[in-house]
């Protein structure tokens, strides 16, 4: 299991110095999955995951967050989220824009998420507080969750590690998605501005408490990265 130190040595490489120094910013193909070329519009993408809702102070946070992005950067971006969508995963699962592949991984598994939902929520509230608003890997536009200490880490991790047995995970960076990038945008994203904006808005959030509360954890199924709504019963 991953020391917090390790943790924060790992997740510092890329959080703190986010955007690459470069005179273009490229974005993957793999985001054309989820985000149309040109309009911003998210696409259909299918799947499931485990994830933590946020409570509404922190909620009205990443709102204000992201409407600040998307006034400095708007066209550059997908179409705003829905905040009342805002979560922490704790454990991606299955995903693809092939419904037909996907969907049943998904059902397949639903059964045993929901039980291990049960199980993750008895380890109880978890203290994390928020590190950067960053540029994950030139897909989207982040704020990071760090434990707020060894113990809280590590109960983290426990909770995490209930739903390998559906699909092992590799290493774990907490974030909430504030944005996605447009694939093709009219208005090419300037990276100086950019790593400027992360810094401020870095600067509105660093060291924010954010509890992961039990009763705020579900497994959830998705049809794009805009809609998400609650598996278990």
């Amino acid at each position: 299991m991953e020391t917090l130190a390790d943790f924060d040595e790992r997740v510092g490489a890329f959080q703190t110095d986010s955007v690459p120094a470069e005179p273009v910013f490229g974005l993957p193909a793999s985001l054309e999955e989820k985000v149309a070329r040109r309009v911003g519009v998210l696409r259909p993408f299918y799947g499931d995951t485990i994830a933590y809702f946020l409570d509404d102070q922190l909620r009205e946070l990443v709102g204000a967050i992201a409407h600040d992005l998307h006034g400095r950067f708007g066209e550059s971006l997908s179409l705003p989220l829905p905040v009342g969508m805002a979560h922490v995963t704790l454990h991606d699962l299955h995903s693809g824009s092939d419904r037909a592949r996907v969907w049943p991984l998904v059902e397949a598994g639903a059964a045993t998420a929901a039980e291990l939902v049960a199980r993750a929520r008895a380890i109880g509230p978890i203290r994390t507080r928020c590190t950067a608003v960053f540029n994950l890997v030139n897909t989207s536009v982040v704020v990071g969750i760090r434990a707020v200490d060894e113990y809280e880490h590590r109960r983290l991790l426990s909770a995490r590690a209930l739903f390998d047995e559906i699909l092992p995970a590799g290493p774990f960076t907490p974030h909430i998605t504030l944005a996605y990038y447009r694939p093709e945008a009219p208005t090419a994203l300037p990276p100086d501005e950019l790593r400027a904006t992360l810094g401020e808005l870095t600067g509105a959030v660093a060291d924010r408490p954010v509890d992961l509360l039990p009763e705020r954890l579900h497994a959830l199924h998705f049809d794009s990265m805009s809609n998400y709504w609650v598996a278990e019963r």
